[in-house]
């Protein structure tokens, strides 16, 4: 692969994940990003320089980092793109909704606008990925689509209400454990449940904290940080 193509593969990442934190509500900041890609701060700030340079983001006297226009097309395209992917391993492949995401990452990237129009034919114009979360281009701006849903964090549920998942957060640093989790747990979009009890210690979501549910009759724990990353609605 040509280096011209790995900056290239870089740069969709980096404005996919300050898409998807903005959607969600976060603050985008550069240590934020080197958390999310498990790099140096210098590395991140010599990528911020560069899409900067180029118009794809903003930067705030709080270095807080925002999509310009031309940073937000890109973002929904790639992410059109890997979404669609998703949904075509699961719909028309037979493979499993935990276990296309890394399949994804690596095929977003060199889709033609030929072959994502053929599948989004194929699949009759899908408005979400198997994860829940929307398909831009499918879905009438998606930047806003929690918002329009009225979706908030499960853990932010109290105990003795319902709620239905709508989606799985792609804001973590690694998506892949995170939906395998919630595989093994028995929640994926559209399962319906009631929060038993959000056993938070102190306000934080820790790994040793847990959140009881009642999935299907049955009690399902989670850790308190996963019940961060299930958008619900009510």
């Amino acid at each position: 692969m040509k280096t011209e193509d790995l900056l290239s593969v870089t740069v969709e990442e980096y404005l996919e994940s300050i898409y998807n934190m903005t959607m969600e509500g976060e603050v985008v900041i550069g240590a934020r990003l080197a958390q999310k890609f498990g790099v140096s701060a210098p590395t991140v700030t010599e990528t911020l320089k560069r899409l900067t340079r180029d118009g794809f983001v903003e930067m705030n006297s709080k270095r807080h980092v925002t999509l310009t226009e031309s940073g937000n097309k890109v973002a929904e395209a790639v992410l059109r793109r890997h979404r669609l992917t998703e949904r075509f391993l699961v719909d028309m492949l037979g493979m499993q909704w935990h276990q296309v995401h890394e399949e994804a990452c690596r095929l977003e990237h060199f889709i033609s606008g030929a072959v994502e129009a053929r599948v989004i034919a194929a699949l009759d114009s899908p408005t979400t990925c198997p994860h829940g979360n929307p398909i831009p281009g499918s879905v009438p701006d998606a930047r806003n689509y929690l918002k329009d849903q009225h979706a908030v964090r499960l853990s932010s549920i109290p105990a003795g209400e319902q709620a239905t998942i709508l989606c799985i957060s792609e804001v973590v640093e690694d998506e892949e454990a995170l939906i395998s989790y919630m595989h093994d747990k028995g929640l994926m979009p559209g399962i319906q449940l009631s929060v038993l009890a959000q056993r938070q210690q102190d306000g934080t979501a820790s790994a040793q904290d847990q959140v009881s549910l009642r999935v299907a009759g049955d009690e399902v724990l989670i850790s308190s940080f996963a019940a961060t990353k299930i958008w619900v609605t009510r």
